[in-house]
């Protein structure tokens, strides 16, 4: 049971971003939220359900925003886009999987945010699973219409929009966008996008050593020179017999030309990125989760890890001494270190209590809450001016006092997390996916930042019946961004 939920779960977080949040983008701006796709001044909240029904459709897909007020999420504010949304490219199919990567910026320059769209299982004519890419238009009603990213190199890959992020890779004030494939390839596409569909150049981006699969993407600007630097981690085979594999990572700083790939930043591996400023000191640092045990990868630990890498004016500082090594037995982390708790399967980095310093969310996804297996959990740790801090951690579960539900077995609560503030008060509030909620229907449930940190005080859960769709089996909240 614990090996098959792992890969789900890794299924569901890795590359969605985001981180990068991150799951996934750069880093909030200093005025204004990240997310604003109806430009009211509050932040808005997407997500999606890649695997749930449309029009009776298994696995076609829709994704929804909720926006952002003074009061927090609420599903009332709502936007659902499926492919038989009018205005949206293509149709929905079955296992199309509409949704299965998300990436936000504004993308034409017009001062809305812009939602980018993966459906890596999108067959483009004869090309099965060839997959494509969608960027629903912010405007002063919310998102509206859609436009087709073309992908730049049809017959070398498919799977086009399993991963995305964007950023400003070549500092030119234009917003770029980052699209992951099915292969070892990104596809750096630049910007600016356009509602007919005209983009600027794309860059193919190879990682540094012949990999199998690029796992998670994320952007964001470690050495503050006003460009976008790209991360990913990848996999590759051990020994020509493939009976083994090792999860890596790579930097890649921005340059006038874009991601520049020619002298590559050795990073730790993972399944989950996020990038954000944890010391305050204006550097992004990137943090680094990792699921996978030894039995899945030789990288792996036993019950998951997140390293955190710091920020410097030369960009990313790894090598013998990350900011943070963490698991459930470093000090000040809660919990105890076990086997394939999946800690680390998801990570966002935001300023919850607002004292200028970026605070660590990080997924367990497979935590046990007592006697109830696979329930999942989250854990948020303080920023400080010294990294990430050894005190005031805290817990948050569904059996949480003032979290709304209850802890049940197979929830995954904790597959994807997003500190990203949204009630304008300059607190991160704190939103939670807990993937599998009722036995794959999935869940969000969203907690509002404060002096103290995310307080269970006005904490709302809401699921696909909310928003007025059907309850059936979908991954509701994959993708977590804002």
């Amino acid at each position: 049971m614990r090996k098959r939920t792992l890969l789900l779960a890794t299924a569901l977080t890795s590359g969605l971003l985001t981180a990068l949040p991150v799951t996934a983008a750069t880093a909030a701006p200093a005025t204004g939220p990240r997310a604003d796709f109806n430009g009211d001044g509050y932040g808005d909240v997407a997500f999606a359900a890649p695997y749930a029904k449309v029009d009776g459709l298994g696995m076609a897909g829709y994704v929804a925003v909720v926006y952002g007020g003074a009061d927090g999420l609420d599903p009332v504010r709502r936007t659902v886009v499926s492919q038989n949304t009018a205005g949206v490219p293509g149709a929905a199919e079955a296992e199309d999987t509409f949704g299965d990567a998300l990436a936000v910026a504004d993308l034409n320059g017009d001062g809305y945010t812009d939602l980018a769209v993966g459906s890596s299982g999108e067959d483009v004519g004869t090309d099965e699973d060839g997959g494509s890419v969608t960027v629903l238009w912010g405007s002063a009603s919310g998102l509206k219409n859609g436009t087709t990213v073309k992908d730049p190199a049809v017959s070398g890959h498919d799977n086009w929009g399993r991963l995305l992020t964007a950023g400003d890779f070549d500092g030119d004030g234009k917003a770029d966008l980052a699209v992951g494939t099915g292969s070892s390839h990104v596809y750096a596409v630049r910007g600016p996008f356009t509602t007919t569909g005209t983009t600027g150049a794309a860059q193919k981006i190879s990682t540094p050593e012949t990999a199998y699969l690029v796992d998670a993407m994320d952007a964001g600007d470690t050495n503050k020179d006003g460009r976008s630097d790209l991360v990913l981690t990848y996999r590759v085979r051990l020994d020509s017999d493939e009976s083994g594999s090792w999860s890596k990572g790579v930097a890649y700083l921005g340059s006038p030309s874009g991601p520049d790939t020619s002298v590559p930043r050795p990073l730790n591996g993972g399944t989950s990125i996020a990038l954000g400023d944890i010391d305050g000191d204006g550097y992004d640092e990137i943090a680094l989760g990792n699921v996978f045990t030894r039995d899945d990868d030789h990288s792996g630990s036993l019950g998951g890890r997140v390293v955190v890498i710091r920020g410097s004016e030369g960009g990313p500082v790894n090598g013998d001494a990350p900011m943070a090594e963490l698991t459930q037995d470093s000090e000040g982390v809660p919990g105890a270190d076990e086997a394939n708790d999946g800690f680390g399967g998801a990570v966002s980095i935001g300023d919850a209590d607002g004292d200028g310093y970026g605070d660590l969310a990080i997924g367990v996804v497979f935590e046990d809450v007592g006697t109830i297996e696979d329930t999942g959990a989250t854990i948020l740790m303080n920023g400080s001016a010294s990294g990430v801090s050894r005190t005031g951690a805290r817990t948050v579960t569904q059996d949480t006092a003032g979290v709304p539900g209850s802890a049940e077995a197979i929830d995954y609560f904790g597959s994807d997390v997003l500190l990203a503030d949204v009630t304008k008060d300059g607190h991160a509030d704190f939103t939670v996916t807990a993937g599998f909620e009722d036995e794959g229907i999935g869940a969000i449930t969203t907690l509002r930042g404060s002096a103290g940190g995310p307080v269970t005080e006005g904490a709302r859960t809401f699921g696909p019946g909310s928003l007025g769709q059907t309850r059936s089996y979908g991954a509701f909240g994959t993708g977590l961004t804002g």
